[in-house]
């Protein structure tokens, strides 16, 4: 059923990318769906240029399928990929992308390292950072006061370890009877890598990019979900029976003490705050006491169809989208979205609307992407990865030991990580 689908999506796509077609040169693009506030870049560049550009924008999850049933085939009617950058590795290692090396200055091009490190694979750039993130922790300063806690700072020397954040999350939940923690992303490998990172447990993967026996479950790995698994199970202080999709409703509705999300949500915090009167603070991302502070990154990129016919138009596109300062500035001033680049941490450094709250978290984000962000696991089989993992970590919110999920997570794996080899 879901080859049916995907032959669907690309059949619909490849109809409307023909219908577009015209004299003089264009590109066709496939991305995913939810930024359209981006569409005025599209026009300026085609003004620019006169490249016209065929949009085809879809959920992610379709999109997924889109390509790889369109790279598969070898078909060269979409030029240009929105690549989620974990899954770098597995359209390279499968001929998907055009290594771009031989067209970009690399080391001078201003991307950051953790961006190039996530649209690499076996030494060569496949595809382009665009948009990168990081994570903090929002907290309801209504709840702590209730709880009589001081809040925590903001500032990276002083960040809160996580056994202080479960602390004050059991005072949370005694005083007020809310969840005194929860995670955006609450059972999802990007945010809860930084749990075993930071023990010293590595990304789940070894560093032939296939090996998971010894790396998803290791030492680290059990002590980092131990403490996950008594947030849901032993504390009570975690909310089970949560979607992904809800997590954040609750912060804002006043029921979470602290959240770990992304300094995206920043506008969605500030429209409580006028709408309801949430009172929020913003702290750095917690670490595990004797390990080391870590943060997740990486977000979308951008890649050429290794079977394209336009190669010097698509190398053009991306410069604009990725490389142009004053489309750097626009693009963060007006998403809000973290930029791989170093034009945007000069932004952040010179704008004194980066001085207030809460953009005034932005210095903290900067730091990060340039000293804790560590990017997912970089292995062709992403998809996989991620899929059983999701799996192991809702298993152990629901009570399942840590242990037994994890190596239950690897036998699943492993022979599914040897199709790459």
């Amino acid at each position: 059923m879901k080859k049916k689908i995907a032959v669907s999506i690309v059949l619909a796509i490849l109809l409307h990318l023909m219908a577009g077609l015209a004299f003089g040169t264009e590109l066709n693009i496939i991305r995913t769906s939810g930024d359209d506030w981006i569409a005025p870049l599209y026009d300026k560049f085609t003004e620019e240029t006169g490249i016209k550009l065929n949009i085809n924008a879809i959920p992610h999850r379709e999109m997924i399928q889109a390509i790889e049933v369109m790279m598969r085939s070898g078909s060269s009617d979409v030029d240009i990929i929105h690549v989620d950058s974990p899954l770098t590795a597995s359209y390279a290692v499968r001929g998907f992308l055009l290594p771009l090396d031989p067209y970009f200055d690399i080391e001078n091009s201003g991307w950051t390292e953790a961006g190039i490190a996530a649209g690499s694979w076996d030494g060569k750039l496949y595809s382009a950072p665009f948009e990168t993130s990081t994570q903090v922790m929002f907290y309801n300063k209504t709840l702590f006061d209730q709880a009589g806690l001081e809040y925590p700072p903001m500032d990276v020397e002083q960040r809160w370890t996580w056994e202080q954040v479960a602390e004050a999350a059991k005072k949370i939940k005694a005083a007020t009877g809310k969840w005194g923690l929860a995670w955006q992303q609450i059972n999802r490998p990007y945010q809860l890598l930084p749990l075993p990172q930071s023990l010293g447990g590595g990304s789940g993967v070894g560093p032939d990019g296939l090996a998971v026996d010894g790396y998803l479950n290791n030492e680290a790995w059990v002590k980092a979900f131990q403490f996950y698994y008594d947030c849901f199970n032993t504390w009570e202080i975690s909310p089970k029976g949560i979607t992904v999709d809800e997590v954040w409703d609750n912060f804002t509705a006043g029921n979470i003490g602290m959240i770990v999300a992304g300094t995206w949500s920043i506008p969605s915090a500030e429209e409580a705050r006028a709408s309801t009167g949430l009172d929020y603070g913003l702290a750095p991302h917690p670490y595990f006491e004797g390990g080391v502070p870590v943060t997740p990154t990486g977000s979308w990129h951008w890649g050429i169809n290794a079977k394209s016919k336009n190669i010097e138009a698509a190398v053009k596109f991306i410069e604009f989208m990725t490389l142009r300062e004053d489309i750097i500035d626009w693009r963060f001033k007006t998403g809000g979205q973290l930029v791989p680049h170093e034009a945007m941490f000069e932004i952040i450094k010179n704008d004194p609307n980066y001085q207030q709250f809460p953009l005034d978290i932005y210095h903290v984000a900067v730091y990060e992407l340039a000293n804790t962000a560590v990017v997912r696991p970089v292995t062709p089989g992403f998809v996989e990865w991620e899929d059983i993992t999701i799996k192991a970590f809702e298993d152990i919110r629901n009570g399942t030991d840590p242990k037994t999920a994890l190596d239950n997570a690897v036998r699943r794996l492993e022979p599914l990580m040897r199709r790459y080899k």
